[in-house]
């Protein structure tokens, strides 16, 4: 289930392997001297919606927990043969959890892993399964930083049936305009399964509020996206928009972030 899980990452297209923005995207977390919890209320296409609440601390080493779930309620249930109106209605439901862990090794750069597990039901069938993702990141200079992340390395079983995961491996770079403070973000994905997928996005980076901007490139689908963060104080803001080709069938995804820094 690929859907992003806060409104940064929402508003940036999913853009982000170098750019230190979730252990999602790329578990090498850079260093951060500030703790914070984090709560998200997200709508996705066709109505899904869901929570996703973490909590990132550590210095030399950076940990994260995080929990997300999501559901769709009042979907119709139509027989095999046609009907003039459905047989009933069902729900579906989807929940993980996550720990991620970054560390420097007493080198320039950072390396991650990050271990998730999920479990879903539709009716009588469920999906249980456990994946991991390692990245590094790679800062070449002040205002220039590459980094590499291998994705979903795992499993997943159905009705005691064991099935591997498509894995997806991506390269990640981050340029940092220090005049305007203001961040410009590539990526490029290939996934055994979709293929490739290109990446963009642009992110700011002032003092109270900050804008970003994403669009990915693929063969499946070219989507853009919008979003805007508010910091004041301890606390902070995110909220991302999702512009899509079937947005007039499937909705517009909205995601908003609620943080505060301990």
């Amino acid at each position: 289930m690929v859907i992003p899980q806060s409104g940064q990452i929402l508003s940036l297209s999913g853009t982000g392997i170098a750019g230190d923005i979730d252990p999602a995207l790329n578990p090498a977390m850079m260093k951060t001297n500030h703790p914070y919890m984090q709560f998200s209320l997200n709508n996705w296409l066709g109505d899904v919606s869901g929570s996703h609440i973490l909590f990132r601390w550590g210095n030399e080493i950076q940990k994260q927990v995080s929990i997300q779930s999501w559901s769709a309620n009042g979907l119709e249930l139509w027989g095999d043969s046609p009907d003039e109106r459905p047989l009933g209605s069902f729900s579906v439901h989807w929940a993980s959890a996550a720990f991620s862990i970054s560390h420097h090794f007493n080198t320039p750069y950072r390396f991650g892993l990050r271990i998730q597990s999920n479990y879903s039901r539709l009716f009588t069938e469920s999906i249980s399964g456990i994946t991991m993702d390692v990245g590094t990141v790679l800062p070449l200079g002040p205002s220039i930083t590459a980094a590499a992340v291998i994705r979903n390395i795992g499993y997943e079983y159905t009705n005691d049936l064991r099935a591997d995961l498509p894995i997806e491996g991506g390269l990640g770079l981050d340029i940092k305009l220090t005049k305007v403070k203001t961040s410009l973000l590539a990526d490029l994905l290939y996934n055994l399964e979709h293929g490739e997928e290109m990446r963009f996005a642009l992110a700011t980076n002032w003092k109270y509020l900050n804008l970003n901007a994403g669009r990915s490139i693929s063969g499946n689908r070219n989507a853009s996206s919008l979003g805007f963060s508010f910091n004041y104080r301890r606390w902070k803001i995110n909220y991302g928009i999702y512009f899509h080709e079937n947005s007039a069938v499937l909705g517009t995804p909205q995601f908003l972030d609620v943080r505060r820094y301990l």
